[in-house]
C-alpha cells in the first residue's frame, strides 16, 4: 500500500493556519510540519505538540526551497512513498488523500508530479492547466470527471512528489530562496522526462498575493500587490530561469512576461511604486549577472528594508503590549 506524507511549510502562521495543518494529520498517513519562520514559534511547538505532530524549525534557510528539501528527505527517510507539499495558505479538498493515494498506486515505482487544479479565492478563477512540448504552450480543457492529464506545470502547494520522482531530479533548486522554486521543477521534469499530471476531480482552495480589482472606465485590471522583496525575488528568478533553461526549452522565457506584466500593474494601479520598480530592476540585473541565494546576501540594504517593513507590519497588528513593572 503507497504510504503518502504531507508536507506543511509554515512562516510566521496563524492560528486558523495551524488548525488548518492539524485537521490534514486525520487524512494522511504521515505529517511533518516546517516552521520555516526566523525564529521558532512557540504556537506551532504547542498545537503541534498537543496533536502529537512532528514539527522541524527550519528558520528559512534558503527559503522555502530549503524547507521543502529538509521535509521530504526527512519524510522519504522515514519510508514515504510519496509527499504531498502544502503551504499554510492552501485548503486541502476533501478527498483529496484518498485520490492522490489511489493514484500514487496505479504509478507505482514510477516517477511522477501530481497535483489538482488551483482555483484562486482571490480571484475567484481557476488557475490555467498548460501543455507545452518546449516550443509553444496549449491551455487545457478540463471537466471534473476526467481522468489525470499530462500538463507542465504546477504550484508547490498540493503537489504530490513519488519518491522516484524526488530521486531521479534531485533536490529543489535553493538559489532561487523563493518565486519560482516550482517553476524550475517543473521545468527540470521536463527536460529528464518525469510526467506532471493534474487530477481535474480535485480543486485545491489557495490565496495568491493580496488581490485587488480596479476599474479603469471599460477595463479592469487585477493586481498582486506583492511587497518589493517579493518583486526582487519573481523578477530575478525569472530571468535566471530564461537563462538557464531558454536554450533548451524556449517556454522558459514566458516568466519574464509575467515580469512586465507585473510592472504594467505597479505603475498604473499599486502603491509604493517606485520602491517596487527598483526592486524589480535590481532582480533582473542579478538575475543576468547570476547573482543567487538569499535577499540578505546579494542586496543587503533592500533585505533591511523588507524586514523594517515586516516589524512594522507585524507590530501594527499586534495589540499593545502592557507594561513591565521593573521597565517603567
Amino acid at each position: 500500500m503507497t504510504t503518502l506524507a504531507a508536507l506543511v511549510v509554515l512562516f510566521h502562521p496563524s492560528d486558523t493556519q495551524l488548525a488548518r495543518a492539524v485537521q490534514m494529520r486525520a487524512s494522511c498517513d504521515r505529517l511533518l510540519v516546517v516552521d520555516n519562520s526566523p525564529q521558532p514559534d512557540p504556537r506551532a511547538a504547542q498545537v503541534c505538540g498537543d496533536a502529537g505532530i512532528a514539527l522541524l524549525h527550519h528558520g528559512n534557510r534558503h527559503g522555502i526551497a530549503g524547507a521543502f528539501n529538509s521535509g521530504l528527505l526527512r519524510l522519504y527517510g522515514d519510508g514515504a512513498d510519496a509527499v504531498a507539499l502544502f503551504d499554510q495558505d492552501s485548503t486541502a479538498p476533501a478527498g483529496y488523500f484518498d485520490t492522490m493515494r489511489e493514484q500514487c498506486a496505479l504509478l507505482e515505482h514510477r516517477p511522477f508530479l501530481m497535483g489538482p487544479r488551483i482555483f484562486d479565492e482571490n480571484d475567484q478563477r481557476f488557475l490555467p492547466e498548460l501543455m507545452t512540448s518546449g516550443l509553444a504552450v496549449k491551455r487545457l480543457s478540463l471537466n471534473a470527471d476526467d481522468p489525470p492529464q499530462r500538463c507542465a506545470f504546477l504550484i508547490s502547494s498540493g503537489c504530490v512528489i513519488s519518491r522516484d520522482a524526488f530521486a531521479q531530479l534531485g533536490r529543489f533548486d535553493e538559489a532561487l530562496f523563493i518565486d519560482h522554486v516550482d517553476t524550475e521543477y517543473c521545468l527540470r521534469a521536463l527536460l529528464r522526462n518525469v510526467p506532471v499530471y493534474v487530477v481535474p476531480s480535485l480543486v485545491l482552495l489557495h490565496r495568491i498575493g493580496s488581490r485587488r480589482r480596479h476599474r479603469f472606465g471599460g477595463f479592469e485590471l487585477t493586481t498582486m500587490n506583492h511587497p518589493g522583496f517579493r518583486r526582487y525575488y519573481s523578477a530575478r528568478n525569472a530571468m535566471q530561469l530564461a537563462l538557464q533553461y531558454g536554450p533548451r526549452v524556449p517556454v522558459a522565457f514566458v516568466p519574464n512576461l509575467l515580469t512586465l506584466w507585473q510592472i504594467a500593474q505597479i505603475v498604473l494601479a499599486e502603491q509604493d511604486k517606485l520602491a517596487k520598480l527598483q526592486a524589480i530592476a535590481l532582480g533582473v540585473i542579478d538575475g543576468l549577472f547570476r547573482r543567487m541565494g538569499p535577499l540578505e546576501h546579494t542586496r543587503p540594504r533592500l533585505a533591511a528594508k523588507a524586514a523594517r517593513a515586516q516589524a512594522a507590519k507585524a507590530a501594527a497588528a499586534s495589540p499593545p503590549a502592557t507594561p513591565h513593572p521593573h521597565h517603567s
